[in-house]
């Protein structure tokens, strides 16, 4: 269909960005009016709320005031337990680590708000921080982009655990799948990136009849009705990047990333809204 006459560019625009981001104002700002100004929280809601007739400038200035004074930016990034890497590298020496970080493809099955994740990592034993290169992060990168990006390699994630421990080389995997074979599947995959043969020996397989619902359902935390936290998801997941920790640095080395999430994850999420 081609562009009506007299078609604005900006209007377009502003309609698209204020389609999406007044949505997630009022959800942001539930139960709050945004019509009255007896409040400080509905002053800023209605300060956040983009308008027809705002210039660019208003619609930016209100997506600022939203995003990180309003605070609403604080969802894009789940809140992670840990400590500053300059205090645990100063308590801990480790070995070059290796860390290749999967996720769910959206849409995420029984209507999660978060994609499923895993993670898997090892050890490089016969190698410091000291001793390590670029070069040496560039063949480590080919290596995991041949077994683990062409094709995407996905991870059957389930209820079962399968556990692989080789300590020599660096491996002590812990591994949730829906069956021993697709544990050692991955774990083959893994040691196909150092060039490692996988030993029978030092892998162990546990299963359980549990159950693990995907749709655990809601219960109640500070008055208000929240999602329980989902155990041990089943769901595909699939390879999105791998990156490399070497002690004595803080700023982390990137060696692969996959498109499976960006451009076409956002505009698959807005088609929905």
């Amino acid at each position: 269909m081609p562009l009506p006459e007299n078609f604005s560019e900006w209007k377009h625009l502003q309609d698209q960005i204020g389609r999406y981001h007044n949505k997630e104002v009022h959800k942001f700002f539930k139960n709050t009016n945004s019509d009255n100004f007896s409040t400080p929280k509905e002053h800023l809601k209605h300060a956040c709320l983009m308008k027809n007739s705002d210039t660019s400038d208003m619609t930016l200035l209100r997506k600022l005031l939203f995003e990180f004074d309003a605070g609403h930016a604080q969802s894009l990034q789940a809140p992670i337990y840990g400590i500053p890497v300059n205090d645990f590298q100063g308590e801990v020496i480790f070995k070059p680590q290796v860390h290749l970080h999967f996720q769910e493809r959206y849409p995420y099955i029984a209507d999660r708000i978060r994609a499923v994740r895993g993670e898997i990592s090892f050890r490089i034993m016969n190698e410091t921080g000291e001793s390590w290169s670029r070069a040496k992060s560039e063949e480590l990168a080919r290596d995991i982009k041949r077994e683990f990006a062409t094709p995407i390699f996905i991870w059957n994630k389930g209820k079962y655990v399968y556990y692989y421990k080789d300590h020599e080389h660096g491996y002590q995997f812990r591994l949730y799948v829906t069956s021993k074979s697709e544990g050692e599947r991955i774990t083959r995959a893994v040691l196909g990136v150092r060039g490692h043969t996988f030993n029978d020996d030092f892998s162990d397989y546990v299963e359980n009849s549990r159950t693990y619902p995907n749709n655990p359902g809601n219960h109640t935390i500070y008055g208000q009705s929240v999602p329980k936290p989902v155990r041990r998801p089943t769901a595909d997941i699939r390879f999105r990047y791998a990156q490399l920790f070497l002690h004595g640095r803080t700023k982390v080395i990137n060696l692969v990333s996959t498109p499976e999430v960006g451009l076409k994850q956002v505009i698959e999420r807005l088609n929905t809204v």
